[in-house]
């Protein structure tokens, strides 16, 4: 399916008003990373496109190794990262076709080309938007679909009585999200004592209201970007991101000094085990056993004992 090449040379030289055209058409003239990172990825799209036109392919097989798709993926996130929906994807695609004709249909003397040849660009340039606008829905509604279920594991790993995400959001994503980033931090679980003997003996309002207490006054020592967590029954822990053990020493001792304020001659005591990313643990599993090393040797020690891992 051969193309006159004066077709695709044109379009390629005339890139800057396609572009120009396609962002008036949707109405945006943004200033962020997300809309430049989807005009670029449009751009690309465009030269992917005149390479397309060259050859004789059709778009079952005009795949670059997957790369056409993954284009089209990398698009798609730039979509949902501006809050497209569905439609609004659709819109996109189909304003750039209609720039691309109006570009093609103003320089290019269509009257001087056999009529073939013209149905033959029309025919590849309808069959490009189609498969596009195809695989580029796919793609925006995997994403938005992986998100929600996000969103919903997330609401639904929330311990109710502090309002912390709970143990197994903390495992499974907060702490190797904070390990993956390679950055400093410190991860510090804070132990209510005794707690499990007092729910045995059937204290369990005083155990509840501990546990709730801890967590209030963790929340109101660290900084904003810490990344709270209930842990295991009686704990909770928190992220220190950018915070090595001595710091995150003086955020335990703030969280003793705030529950003995709080609470006046009824406070429990706490223990509390830290450790540091990545002077004591090079992942996420090694670096928790020794949070949990350094809050056992706290217990051993009693009193609101504060460790640190070595």
């Amino acid at each position: 399916m051969d193309i006159p090449s004066r077709i695709p040379d044109e379009i390629h030289g005339r890139l800057p008003e396609i572009l120009a055209s396609w962002r008036e058409a949707r109405s945006e003239i943004l200033d962020d990373d997300a809309y430049a990172n989807l005009l670029g990825g449009i751009e690309r799209l465009m030269v992917v496109f005149t390479d397309f036109l060259r050859s004789a392919d059709t778009v079952e097989t005009f795949t670059r190794g997957g790369e056409v798709r993954g284009l089209v993926g990398e698009i798609a996130g730039y979509q949902h990262e501006l809050g497209r929906e569905s439609v609004g994807v659709m819109e996109d695609f189909a304003a750039l076709r209609r720039s691309v004709w109006r570009a093609v249909e103003t320089s290019v003397d269509l009257s001087a080309f056999d009529g073939g040849d013209v149905a033959r660009f029309f025919t590849k340039l309808m069959q490009a938007a189609d498969w596009v606008t195809e695989a580029g829905l796919e793609a925006f509604d995997a994403i938005a679909r992986a998100d929600m279920e996000e969103a919903l594991g997330r609401a639904s790993a929330t311990d109710l009585l502090t309002g912390l995400p709970d143990r197994d959001l903390f495992s499974r994503l907060l702490l190797p999200q904070a390990v993956a980033s390679r950055e400093t931090f410190s991860i510090v679980v804070f132990d209510v004592a005794r707690f499990s003997e007092t729910v045995d003996a059937g204290d369990v309002a005083w155990a509840r209201e501990a546990l709730r207490g801890l967590a209030d006054a963790v929340r109101a020592s660290v900084s904003e970007d810490a990344v709270c967590a209930k842990f295991r029954d009686g704990e909770v822990c928190a992220i220190l991101p950018g915070e090595g053990s001595e710091a995150a020493y003086a955020v335990a001792e703030r969280v003793l000094e705030l529950i003995a304020r709080e609470h006046g001659e009824s406070h429990f005591e706490v223990d509390v085990g830290i450790a540091e990313y990545p002077a004591n643990g090079h992942d996420a599993g090694g670096l928790l056993t020794e949070t949990l090393k350094a809050l056992k040797m706290a217990k051993r020690v009693g009193g609101s004992g504060i460790v640190i891992a070595r």
